[in-house]
């Protein structure tokens, strides 16, 4: 619960400093866990449980996307570590997306 409330303070924070606009395509949600980083190709994988299954999305970053954390604006792809905890919105291509938003969620 009290990472539900640091991601919705953050997210609160975000919306009066910038705006994430997609291309008008559905955008989704999604919280999991950072499984790799690829910087050079700009890639994410994110994993997450759900119904008793670990589903991984492998979602590609532009240079509009935005990368925030509570502790600093501006973040890029390298503040992004394996094992992160994130809430992404995205835009699904197929069974991999284009990134709008990533919210990097606070360690405990």
């Amino acid at each position: 619960m009290k990472g539900v409330v640091w991601v919705f303070a953050c997210l609160m924070l975000l919306a009066g400093f910038a705006r994430v606009d997609g291309n008008g395509d559905v955008q989704r949600e999604l919280q999991g866990r950072v499984v790799t980083v690829e910087q050079q190709a700009g890639t994410i994988e994110i994993e997450r449980q759900f119904r008793g299954q670990v589903w991984r999305l492998t979602l590609k970053a532009t240079s509009d996307t935005q990368i925030f954390t509570c502790a600093q604006m501006d973040a890029t792809l390298a503040a992004l570590q394996a094992g992160d905890q994130v809430t992404v919105y995205y835009e699904p291509i197929g069974r991999e997306g284009i990134v709008t938003l990533i919210v990097i969620e606070p360690k405990e």
